[in-house]
């Protein structure tokens, strides 16, 4: 018997305490010394030395700690990625880009020099809604979640209250859900339209922030160069107030995370913090292939460190997003949707992709909505980049990490995006805090 190689061991959570905690299975258990020992012989190809080792083993051997081999770690991961493949259960999850155009020119934005035509045409708007629910129809599937993104969709009000109105009854009369979620730079988003689009069916608007008023007026900025930041501010606090349901999102680069501390502290001065449904922040990805912001050499482990403080002081201000079911992609544990066989994404040409983010690009579309030609294997996935990651404990939820982030920085498909310090970091913090919050005292022997 020998440990998982997708099992990390953190070892003195509390003196002589010690957890082991499985990647594949979302799972932990605290071990004390002598057992982890003897895990460690074991793997090394010793036998259990007591009756009590024995029954300790069968214990890690029963909640899959311990494996016979390598191959009994591979048909679990296998297993594992087939499952993950499905994405949301029961759930068509689409994306549909209404346009690429944008009323800012933020500087990090990998679409900001798209043209303000590329707007999506009736004729391909039609052919999109007989797509995606011929899909729903064929693989007979209960719930349409559609994901409104540009480009701004706000700058194409009436494409989404539209096709809100048509895929909401269509759902309805079909007996199943339409769900929807829209990410928007907030400039144009007002209380009537969110009203009206929450008319057709449950829905949520994520708005990003990229930190405090400074920080965002130097990334986030309109075409003439003026910041964003107050009428973005103003928008949120008002939908927030007015019942609408709003996430805030935003990207840091590694030395601003005081910025973001003093966005938080913002939020909680106007009483809205409560109102809103969730903070999340995450690492600026550079697909420019140019510096950003401030910093220009900070490290990985800076990054980390970064992203560690900033969800620290979410969860202590109780400002995290719940766990919902399919209200965003972002609280889910597993592949990105670019792996989901019921996900994709549809570009204002009417091209079909699996990665939001290299959508608009020709060449690694695998499907277009007017055509009857069969889907092809998407571009991004056909090298299978994550199979130079050898035994990292992470491949199970990383695979390989944001490909298409990784595709536009560097224009190639064979490469993985590695945050392997960053989960180390992150799932260190939050696993142990999970444990020691269950476990306040030594009564710490059964696997959660």
């Amino acid at each position: 018997m020998q440990l998982s190689r997708f099992v990390v061991a953190y070892e003195n959570v509390r003196p002589g305490e010690h957890v082991l905690y499985s990647v594949l299975e979302d799972r932990y258990v605290g071990i004390d010394d002598a057992t982890l020992r003897a895990v460690d012989r074991w793997s090394a190809g010793g036998a259990p030395a007591t009756a009590e080792e024995r029954e300790t083993q069968g214990v890690l051997v029963e909640d899959r700690f311990l494996v016979e081999g390598r191959g009994e770690d591979d048909a679990r991961v296998s297993a594992h990625l087939d499952k993950a493949r499905e994405g949301v259960p029961g759930t068509m999850y689409v994306t549909l880009m209404p346009t690429l155009q944008c009323n800012l020119a933020c500087n990090y934005c990998f679409q900001k020099e798209h043209p303000s035509f590329t707007k999506m045409s009736s004729p391909t708007e039609d052919a999109t809604l007989e797509w995606l629910l011929r899909q729903v129809d064929e693989r007979g599937l209960p719930t349409l979640y559609v994901h409104y993104f540009g480009g701004e969709p706000t700058t194409r009000k009436d494409y989404c209250l539209r096709t809100a109105e048509v895929l909401s009854a269509s759902m309805r009369a079909r007996g199943g859900k339409f769900r929807w979620h829209m990410t928007t730079n907030g400039i144009q988003l007002d209380i009537e339209f969110a009203q009206k689009m929450e008319s057709f069916a449950p829905g949520s608007f994520k708005i990003t922030l990229d930190g405090d008023r400074e920080t965002h007026d130097r990334m986030r900025v309109y075409r003439d160069g003026r910041g964003t930041f107050d009428v973005i501010f103003d928008n949120v606090v008002a939908l927030a107030r007015a019942g609408c349901k709003v996430y805030v999102g935003g990207h840091f680069f590694p030395d601003q995370a005081a910025s973001f501390e003093a966005l938080l502290d913002r939020f909680q001065q106007t009483g809205v913090a409560p109102l809103l449904a969730g903070i999340q922040f995450r690492p600026m990805v550079d697909t420019q292939q140019r510096s950003s912001g401030t910093c220009t050499g900070c490290s990985e482990k800076q990054e980390t460190q970064t992203l560690v403080q900033l969800n620290k002081s979410i969860e202590r201000r109780k400002m995290a997003p719940a766990a919902e079911n399919g209200a965003t992609l972002e609280g889910l544990l597993g592949p990105c949707e670019l792996h989901w066989k019921n996900n994709y994404t549809i570009d204002p040409e009417g091209r079909i992709y699996k990665c939001p983010a290299v959508a608009g690009l020709p060449g690694l579309e695998v499907a277009q909505v007017a055509s009857s030609m069969p889907e092809r294997v998407a571009p991004l996935l056909e090298l299978r980049p994550w199979e130079k990651c050898g035994d990292c404990p992470y491949l199970p939820v990383c695979v390989g990490g944001c490909l298409g982030g990784k595709f536009l920085k560097t224009g190639r498909r064979d490469e993985v995006a590695c945050k392997k310090d960053m989960f180390e970091k992150s799932f260190h913090e939050s696993v142990v805090h999970r444990y020691l919050a269950e476990f306040p005292d030594p009564e710490w022997t059964e696997a959660a």
